[in-house]
């Protein structure tokens, strides 16, 4: 007859294989509870990310919302202004030259 380690368990295994087996499914779960965790964690960083994200383009949207854009016939009429008062500015000192210079 066989030793007390070799007995067999009531589900016709031999103890030590049993007690391996059990170990393996421990491990594993201790695994699979880690990789749970790990999975849980960057999906919670990502969606901080996402919000991140689509904060920001809320943010330039607002921006670009405020911003007025020039028509070119606007853009037109300020040089012509501009022209305008570099001619006159232009009269001015050349007219206060003169007076200077009698």
């Amino acid at each position: 007859m066989a030793d007390e380690s070799s007995k067999e368990s009531g589900r016709g295994l031999p103890e030590g294989l049993r007690e391996a087996i059990e170990g393996a499914f421990a491990a594993t779960e201790k695994t699979r509870g880690r990789a749970q965790d790990l999975t849980g964690r960057t999906r919670d960083r990502a969606q901080e990310l996402v919000d991140g994200v689509s904060r920001r383009g809320i943010d330039a949207r607002g921006t670009l919302e405020g911003l007025r854009l020039v028509s070119r016939d606007e853009l037109g009429a300020l040089e012509r202004k501009v022209d305008d008062l570099v001619e006159r500015i232009e009269q001015l000192e050349s007219e206060s030259g003169s007076k200077n210079d009698g």
